[in-house]
């Protein structure tokens, strides 16, 4: 897992993100266990993925403006 993660769109806030080995979001829901779910209908397995909770609210990075 790398340090931090960057994520831009505000649909991902209050969400359970799934990310891949390299960091691609592959799916995301407001539940972890519907988001399991989902990965495994699609053929994913556990170990395929990371789950990451995206906060509703994120303190600014001054450094990022």
């Amino acid at each position: 897992m790398p340090e931090s993660l960057v994520v831009k769109d505000p649909k991902y806030l209050g969400k359970f993100i799934a990310v891949d080995e390299d960091f691609n979001i592959i799916g995301y829901s407001d539940s972890k266990e519907e988001l399991k779910r989902e990965l495994a209908e699609k053929g994913y397995s556990i170990t395929d993925y990371d789950i990451i909770y995206v906060p509703k609210s994120l303190q600014k990075d001054s450094k990022s403006d």
